[in-house]
Parts: C-alpha cells; structure tokens; sequence
C-alpha cells in the first residue's frame, strides 16, 4: 500500500469506528465530530440539592446521569449536592393523660432547650450550604462548566444572585430541568422565564398509570418515546404564567385518555432558546422507575446532547400546536362533565369531539389558538360558567 493510501485510510479509522459502534447500538467512548477527531466531553454541574419535598428517586437520578455522560463519551458530570449532617428538627411533646403539672413543665422546658439546640445547628448547616452555593455560583466557577442541571431541586435556592446566574445562561450556556426543577424558585417570573413553567400542583400521581402524546414525531429528542403510549410518574400541571410562544412542547399528557380529565393543556417535555444559551426540560422522573428505563434514558440524553449543542433540532415555539392541545383538555373535560360518571363514556365521546377538532386544525392550523382566550377563561371559572364554556366550545365545532 502506497504512503498516500496509508494515510488516506488511517483518516477514516476513526468514521469508521464510529460508524460500526453505531451499527450494533453501541455509544462512542467518547465524543467525536463530523471529520471523525475527538472533540472534548462538555462538563455539566448537577445540582440535588431541595428546600421542601425531596423526591426519593434523586440519588437513582444521580446515578444515570454520571452513567450517561460515561457511556456516551459526551459529558462529565459534577454534582452539588446537600451537606451531610443536617439536623432534624425536633416534636413538639404531647400532654399524655395522667402527666402532672410538674411534669409537663419539665418536659415543656426539655423541648423547649432542644428546640435551641436544633436551631443553632441548623443556622449553621445551612450556612455550610450557602457558601457551597457562593463558591459553586461565581462567574469563574460556573465557567469552568458548559451547564447546570437542576434534577428534581424544589423551593428557593440559595444561589448568592439569580439574575447572573440567567445572564450566564443567555450567553450562550446551558440549562437542563428535570422534574421538581418547575418546583424551584416558584415565586421568580425570572426562573420562569428560563424553565418555562412553574409547579402549580399535580392531579395525575405517581401511583396511577397515565396516558401521553409524542407532539414532534421524529424530532431527536423523543425519538425513544412512543408516539402515544401510557407510563405511571406524577405529572405537574403548571401556573398560568407558562407562555406558549416560548416554547416548543415535545410530549403532552393526552388528556382525553388520562384521569382526572381538566380543561387545559398539560405540556411534559420541551425545549427553547434562551438568549444564546438553550434550555431543556423534562417533568418525566418522581418515579425511580421512570429513570431506570432505557427510552426515558434516551430522552433524557438527546436532551442533555441537543442543550449542550451537540445535537441540531427544531426549537421554533409551536404555539398552535399547543393550542390544539388545550381545545384537547377542555373537550375532554366536558365529554367528562357529561358523561354522569362513566369513565368508558367519557373517553369515547372526548375521542368523537376531538377528531372534530382535530379536522378543523389540519384546515386551518390558527383556528384552535383563536379560541385560546376563550378556553383561557374556563381555568378559573366555578361549575356552573364551565358547563355554559363547554357547550360554547363544543358549538365551535360545528
């Protein structure tokens, strides 16, 4: 073999490689570009750490991720997590029958010297776990990183400035939700702005087997997930500051074949440009089960690759798309409202309303976001306007 052929042939050992891994469904060891050279694993900080309900399936969360990023080759992960040590605060005693006066005193004044204790202990913990936070959210710590992931984090953190981390992001960074992360900075139309949607409660619970639609078929980031398919996870519905225009919803609860059936739109998972940083969230993942399942794995992945730019994807807001999906929930609810209790009924008559619907989309794609306004109303509106806006809506139909 001449030296030019030699050479020619070792620049293609590399595609090559690849290519065959691909082949059998196998992961590169490591990140690789077009022209087969080694680009080098992005580096994510992953942040666990909840002020409010903790979610038993984080340290499984953990666990995938670090396996993820290993096994792909595409990302290191470091983790911020809560200090060990954190103090339990302690009951208050109860008055048994039978205590004497004296004793209950003693017992009053023993909570009471124990409550001191806890108090002082917990000033302190939490002082270890705020200048973690200072340390971890500084402009030179952060840009040691290409991302942070908030995995199932709830309430306030203590992140020294909120407005430079967002400005962080905007500048080209990246940022990855999951689950409980629309439970976090609830009070913030800022964090809002960057996850998209805020916690407002959840209807459909962890326990209970729920139904969904893949909104984006073929799109790369649910390429693992069923076009439709039914999957048991608790499902957060999310406040009225969610703004359809910011964001492209990949899966939706599909809510003529979910219980309970409410008039609104329930998103799952989407994504979105922030300034020139990219966003993605994912409210799959209260249940351990959820994580240790490969196609919920991939989500998660082509998610993470497509945040961190290592993936191209469509990320234009799909509000009317969104729109169709709302008209979905309110006509389920009313099939619901009319069905005196019968599940089965229900379902079949949301079906019926919703082929209707959906045929008046496919002619005219805006006609379900003009009624947006309309069905914005029913969220808020008593029993008796919701039965009046259900036959309204339904009429539209026709």
């Amino acid at each position: 073999m001449s030296s030019v052929c030699r050479e020619r042939f070792r620049s293609i050992l590399p595609l090559l490689a690849v290519a065959a891994l691909l082949l059998t469904g196998l992961r590169p060891a490591r990140a690789v570009d077009a022209d087969g050279t080694a680009k080098q694993p992005a580096r994510l900080l992953v942040v666990t750490v909840t002020n409010g309900f903790r979610h038993g399936s984080i340290e499984t969360a953990e666990g995938v991720l670090e396996r993820l990023g290993r096994e792909s080759g595409q990302f290191h992960v470091d983790y911020l997590r809560l200090p060990p040590g954190r103090p339990g605060q302690p009951q208050e005693p109860k008055r048994k029958d039978g205590t004497s006066d004296a004793d209950w005193k003693k017992q009053e004044e023993a909570s009471k010297a124990d409550l001191e204790k806890f108090k002082v202990a917990d000033a302190a913990w939490n002082k270890t776990l705020s200048e973690l936070f200072a340390k971890a959210f500084t402009k030179e710590s952060l840009d040691q990183f290409d991302g942070v992931v908030f995995c199932s984090t709830t309430g306030a953190l203590p992140i020294p400035n909120l407005d430079d981390f967002l400005a962080w992001v905007k500048r080209g960074k990246t940022f990855i939700g999951f689950h409980a992360a629309a439970d976090t900075f609830n009070a913030s139309d800022a964090y809002r702005d960057l996850v998209g949607g805020i916690f407002a409660g959840h209807p459909w619970n962890a326990g209970d087997e729920h139904a969904f639609v893949v909104n984006d078929p073929g799109h790369p980031i649910v390429n693992s997930l069923p076009e439709a398919f039914r999957w048991k996870d608790e499902i957060y519905q999310y406040d009225t500051r969610f703004v359809p225009d910011d964001v492209r919803v990949l899966v939706s609860l599909d809510m003529p074949h979910s219980t309970p059936k409410e008039p609104w739109h329930v998103p799952v998972s989407w994504i979105r440009d922030f300034g020139q940083g990219r966003v993605f969230y994912s409210n799959f993942g209260h249940n351990e089960s959820t994580w240790n399942d490969k196609k919920f794995q991939d989500h998660y992945l082509a998610g993470i690759l497509w945040a961190l730019g290592r993936i191209n994807a469509p990320v234009t807001p799909n509000p009317d798309l969104q729109a169709r999906e709302y008209l979905h929930g309110v006509l389920a609810a009313a099939a619901a409202a009319g069905a005196g209790g019968d599940a089965a009924k229900a379902t079949a008559e949301a079906e019926k309303l919703c082929t209707k619907a959906d045929a008046k989309c496919a002619a005219n794609p805006g006609w379900a976001s003009s009624l947006r306004p309309m069905l914005l109303e029913i969220r808020n509106a008593d029993a008796a306007a919701r039965t009046a806006a259900y036959a309204k809506v339904v009429a539209e139909l026709d």
